[in-house]
């Protein structure tokens, strides 16, 4: 009976990775390494070390959950990179521009701290390895004016949950487009 206890766990372990790499919100990616810990924990205990199933449930069930939640919490700054560099993102005393009241609402809706820079180290930055850019700074979003049609178009990564709130947004506006980066599309 241990021994088909095990082997279930074994093929629920499998299953619960699986999950882990399917899954794009971070809060069932979380809970889903909760759960990958306890059952491996219970493996441990069927294999009698009790004392490895204690630590594994101590740091895999507690610990690096809590810190996965507390650096999700703590994204409190939205950055954006303005390679457009025209009246789109503009604010000025009465005026704004469509992009930036976009990006207002947006950052208000999440409660982030809208920072926008035309840095021109990162505006010099390759416009086909824009991905990259992303993954390598900490820029959010990078607005760029596509001058065959017109479009403004904020490209950002796809595995962030606020791209998928600033399409919604955006879908309002016939010129704007929302694109975003696959997960390994590096444009190289």
């Amino acid at each position: 009976m241990i021994e088909i206890t095990a082997y279930a766990l074994q093929v629920l372990l499998i299953i619960i990775a699986i999950a882990i790499v399917v899954h794009k919100n971070n809060g069932t990616i979380i809970i889903l390494i909760t759960s990958f810990s306890l059952v491996t924990a219970s493996l441990y205990v069927i294999n009698n070390a009790p004392d490895v199933a204690i630590a594994e449930v101590a740091i895999g069930s507690a610990i690096i959950p809590l810190i996965y939640v507390i650096s999700i919490s703590r994204q409190r700054e939205f950055i954006v990179l303005d390679r457009a560099r025209d009246d789109f993102l503009k604010r000025a005393f009465d005026k704004e521009g469509i992009g930036y009241r976009l990006l207002r609402d947006f950052s208000e809706y999440y409660k982030l701290e809208l920072n926008i820079t035309d840095d021109p180290e990162l505006c010099s930055y390759d416009p086909n390895k824009d991905q990259v850019l992303c993954e390598k700074t900490n820029v959010d979003l990078i607005i760029q004016k596509d001058e065959r049609t017109g479009e403004y178009l904020l490209k950002g990564k796809d595995s962030s949950i606020l791209m998928h709130k600033l399409e919604e947004l955006a879908s309002e506006y016939e010129d704007i487009r929302v694109v975003r980066f696959k997960d390994g599309d590096f444009g190289d």
